[in-house]
């Protein structure tokens, strides 16, 4: 490499700084050190083992050497003499880039491409550094986010072998050498219209072991990239003298047919709104990325889904390409307007609705819903942060967003913050003045760096807009607005209304629409400082008020005939995290609950409701109702059911049912549960309610619980009550002698749940207490702990559960009780396979003198002894029965090795069903001793061991939200403690489940 420098600043430099992108991916970079502190377990490449990404192994200048100091990714260079203001130095340096696989992301990369190497060469070269008149050189390390560089002029030759395609920043020197006309006829992607998805591609050059050196050269960008392969064939269009050119894959030509023609619409639209294209060409590239660099973009996929990704790269070139900005410090200023273009730029050239392929189901076709681009690509992603009041911030360092890998952390806000801001700025200007100001702000910064705060001057000083009110709100701070009508009241005049609005977060100009009762409509504007924008709106008086100041606005409003609405905002730019209370009427959406995926609609509640129709041995038949609704899945979601039951195939009735009690089921089942966060009472915060009458049981629970901030912590506490009335209640149970009836159990319980991550797996952490509460009719205390680890061993995971318990009390309710083999009755009723018998036969898990053959994971898991009474000889030889108790510990482990073997199967079987097998093991001890006793005594330790496996459904047909449902058969062939009836330790045994163990 050589360079000629030139210091354009005030300064006299010393030394200069390089950045060597390409080493943040080798063994002891900051990048590893990221991801180690992350719990992401890191691979190298060959050559990133031993340190080497790019490796600068001289540099000089004037043919003298430099003395250099490297610090991982910046390469700090002495000079021998100073650079004085306005002079230019020349340095040569000898490097060399490597190529490599490990697991941290490279944008530089080589993968195989239909039996060819595909090379993307980027970051590949010492870049210099910036020295601004901010903070001097710019010596942030690489930290796998945004980069920041030096306007200049790039002269590049690259030599690959001679069947080689390619393209890059700038301009083709030598283009009748590498590129002549008959060749680039042969390689015209019009060639290849019929050619199927990924059909092996053809040969157009032959490999003979030449080469083909291609000359470059770039004038005003930052960065060089070039993209490389054999398979590549080409499109290309123009708009007003600039060439737009796509590279695609061969095997993928079928799906690239307009991406030429898409390319030159994105480079027109985005040069009449917001500045013309200053180079000559553009080229975006099917290379398995999304990725911006001068000239040229590295894309994939095929359309219409390649679109947006083609907006969001290609509009890079203005933000990231011509304005220059340190995205590095300030990303927002790139990749945030960049997103709002992304948005703007589709709609001018596609519409509000994303175009997407038809589904091939009709059923998925007919409820989907539409996807409206400005929610999907700027909206949603803030909404989901805003409104469950996670801060958001812009004015942060690219890698300072809570020290997390890529975008977390808070980091995609970046985008969808300041994308948001975009609009709320639009919606506070006006279309045209904002418009204006976007265009000037281009025009006045491009080529030159600016910072958050020469945006901030350019917008205000074009605008005559004192706006440091709303960059200081949306920049500076994590605030958020929340606007809503308050009361409508009439006033003393004819057809006079008073409409009082509440400010409850950070201020903004209002729009509201008035909807009479005849259907007329009526627009007002209230400013909320002396600016009043170009607007068709009746402009009332101005609400000048900020946090306690003016918290509320009365409008005096004339409408004939009655109101029937009030509508904040109708064009739903103001980004309102609250948008319920934004109408005077509650803003509904009714749908069908089809089971088909949409995203959450942040501008209104959604409520659904289907037919749903269940079973069990004693209700037989159930036939009914489920309303749900929620806003933004955060705020009052609810899950309701009532079912009418019909004893329509009743099962597994003993013969005392049969003949007493067969018609005593419950004529009606209902369930509701219900959940709101309560940020504004503490943040993280959620209140929690649920009722049933369902299956015999009377069920209620209130409770609260909080999650930190990381969600890695959840603190909670609920109030539980359960009642079997009568008899009659006991045969819808799996075991109804274990329950008892016209008693009280109710109880209170605290716990701490904790998440966990490491860089070979995860896990959970639970704390509990319960103790029976007031009005019960039982009493008994617990307190257990359980710690779930899953760890992931080459191709294999072991799952390890670690479980005890210690428990106290005078009466002990049955069902609460602890079971040796799994779950007890209580929680047998939160799964709607296990809750009642019908699905399962009750003679399946019946305990008795041998084992049976159902289990359902809970308790000490100990599934080899699911169904046995476990006796126990005293020391006084009675007998004590061990199947339950009050205290007890246990260990449980499972080794999946289904991993270990890979076995090709037919592409619909993976993707409905998922096999598991794996090796348990279970062993644990549990109290015999009465519940009052004044000694605490164990049963013998007991173990069982075996080999199981798991079907999981995960798909139904076209329905995309059901869950998925594993079922599970477990042959536990070793107990160390066998039934009186069993052969011997090992012999053949089983159990059937549904859901894993743990």
């Amino acid at each position: 490499e050589e360079l000629t420098y030139y210091n354009n600043s005030p300064d006299e430099l010393t030394f200069v700084y390089f950045h060597l992108y390409n080493n943040a991916q080798t063994k002891g970079s900051y990048l590893e050190d990221l991801y180690k502190n992350n719990n992401i377990p890191v691979r190298f490449g060959k050559y990133q083992e031993q340190g080497q990404g790019t490796v600068v192994s001289k540099i000089t200048s004037n043919n003298a050497d430099l003395k250099t100091e490297l610090d991982n990714t910046v390469l700090k260079v002495y000079l021998n003499t100073p650079l004085k203001a306005g002079e230019s130095m020349n340095f040569k340096l000898n490097f060399k880039t490597y190529f490599d696989n490990g697991s941290i992301r490279n944008r530089m990369k080589m993968f195989n491409a239909f039996g060819y190497k595909h090379y993307d060469v980027v970051h590949w070269y010492p870049r210099i550094s910036v020295y601004d008149r901010k903070a001097g050189w710019d010596t942030d390390q690489h930290m796998d986010h945004e980069f920041y560089g030096d306007y200049g002029t790039f002269d590049v030759a690259f030599t690959f072998p001679n069947n080689y395609i390619l393209d890059a920043t700038g301009m083709l020197i030598n283009k009748e050498e590498v590129m002549p006309a008959d060749l680039r006829a042969k390689l015209d992607i019009k060639n290849f219209v019929k050619k199927p998805w990924n059909e092996k591609p053809s040969v157009i050059i032959e490999p003979n072991g030449t080469t083909k050196t291609w000359i470059f050269h770039a004038e005003n960008v930052h960065d060089f990239a070039l993209t490389a392969d054999p398979t590549y064939r080409i499109g290309e269009t123009e708009w007003n003298g600039i060439r737009c050119v796509t590279l695609v894959q061969e095997p993928h030509a079928i799906g690239w047919l307009n991406a030429a023609d898409y390319t030159a619409k994105i480079i027109r639209v985005n040069s009449e709104d917001i500045g013309m294209y200053a180079y000559k060409k553009m080229v975006v590239a099917d290379a398995q990325d999304g990725m911006e660099y001068p000239m040229l973009t590295l894309c994939g996929g095929f359309d219409p889904d390649y679109r947006d990704l083609f907006v969001h790269e290609i509009s890079h070139n203005w933000f990231f390409g011509m304005v220059g900005s340190n995205e590095t410090y300030r990303p927002s200023l790139d990749e945030g307007f960049t997103q709002f273009v992304t948005n703007s730029t589709y709609e001018r050239i596609d519409g509000k609705q994303r175009i997407a392929y038809v589904p091939k189901s009709k059923y998925v076709e007919r409820h989907t819903e539409p996807d409206y681009v400005r929610n999907s690509e700027v909206y949603n992603g803030y909404m989901n942060s805003a409104a469950k009041d996670v801060e958001t911030f812009m004015s942060i360092h690219s890698d300072m967003y809570n020290g997390a890998i890529r975008h977390g952390g808070g980091y995609s806000q970046v985008y969808m913050k300041t994308a948001t801001m975009l609009y709320n700025l639009q919606y506070t200007l006006g279309d045209s003045l904002f418009k204006a100001s976007l265009k000037n702000y281009f025009e006045q910064w491009k080529f030159a760096h600016p910072y958050v705060e020469d945006y901030r001057n350019s917008i205000i000083q074009y605008t005559h807009v004192d706006l440091n009110w709303f960059f200081d709100e949306w920049m500076e701070t994590s605030k958020t607005i929340d606007y809503a009508v308050g009361s409508v009241n009439k006033g003393k005049a004819d057809g006079e209304y008073k409409i009082t609005f509440k400010r409850k977060g950070m201020q903004m100009p209002l729009d509201f629409a008035v909807i009479g009762k005849n259907d007329s409509v009526y627009y007002y504007h209230i400013p909320n400082t002396w600016f009043v924008k170009k607007t068709t709106s009746k402009v009332l008086p101005r609400w000048i008020g900020w946090d306690n100041v003016k918290k509320t606005y009365t409008a005096t409003v004339n409408v004939s005939g009655g109101i029937a609405n009030v509508i904040i905002d109708p064009s739903t730019r103001l980004a309102d995290v609250n948008m319920l209370n934004n109408n005077q009427k509650f803003p509904i959406k009714y749908r069908f609950d089809s089971k088909i995926y949409s995203p959450a609609d942040w501008t209104r509640y959604e409520l659904y409701a289907r037919p749903d129709v269940w079973y069990n041995g004693y209700d037989g038949l159930k036939i009914g109702l489920n309303m749900n609704g929620n806003y933004m899945a955060h705020k009052h979601i609810f899950d309701a059911n009532v079912w009418f039951n019909t004893g329509i195939g009743q099962n597994y009735l003993d013969t005392a049912t049969e003949n007493h009690a067969k018609d005593l089921y419950d004529n009606v089942s209902f369930r509701i549960t219900y959940r709101t966060a309560t940020d504004k009472f503490m943040k993280g915060s959620s209140f929690n309610f649920s009722a049933k009458a369902l299956d015999g049981l009377n069920a209620y629970t209130v409770g609260f619980d909080r999650k930190d901030i990381k969600g890695k912590n959840k603190v909670y506490m609920y109030f539980k009550s359960m009642y079997r009335k009568g008899l009659n209640d006991l045969p819808y149970l799996l075991l109804p002698k274990e329950w008892n009836v016209n008693q009280l159990n109710n109880t209170v319980n605290i716990g701490i749940d904790h998440n966990y991550g490491y860089s070979a797996g995860t896990g959970n952490i639970n704390l509990g207490l319960r103790s029976s509460a007031v009005m019960g009719d039982y009493d008994y205390q617990t307190v257990n702990m359980t710690v779930v680890n899953r760890t992931r061993i080459w191709r294999m995971q072991l799952n390890t559960r670690v479980y005890g318990q210690y428990g106290t009390g005078t009466n002990w309710a049955n069902e609460s009780s602890l079971f040796l083999a799994g779950a007890n009755p209580e929680e047998l009723m939160d799964n709607k396979y296990t809750r009642s018998q019908g699905f399962f036969d009750p003679a399946w898990a019946e305990i008795g003198a041998t084992t049976n053959i159902f289990h359902h994971g809970g308790g000490l898991n100990l599934r080899g002894y699911s169904g046995y009474l476990a006796p126990q000889v005293q020391s006084d030889g009675s007998i004590a029965y061990t199947y339950k108790g009050n205290t007890g510990a246990a260990v449980n482990a499972e080794l999946e090795f289904s991993g270990l073997v890979k076995i090709k199967r037919q592409n619909w079987f993976t993707k409905t069903f998922k096999l598991t097998t794996y090796l348990f093991g279970d062993a644990g001890i549990i109290n015999y001793s009465a519940t009052n006793a004044p000694i605490l005594k164990m049963a013998d330790l007991r173990a069982d061991a075996g080999v199981g496996a798991t079907l999981t459904i995960k798909k139904f047909g076209s329905l995309q939200t059901v869950n998925p449902l594993t079922i599970r058969f477990d042959m536990p062939l070793f107990l160390n403690k066998i039934p009186a009836t069993d052969k011997g330790f090992i012999q053949y045994r089983f159990v059937v489940g549904i859901n894993r163990a743990f």
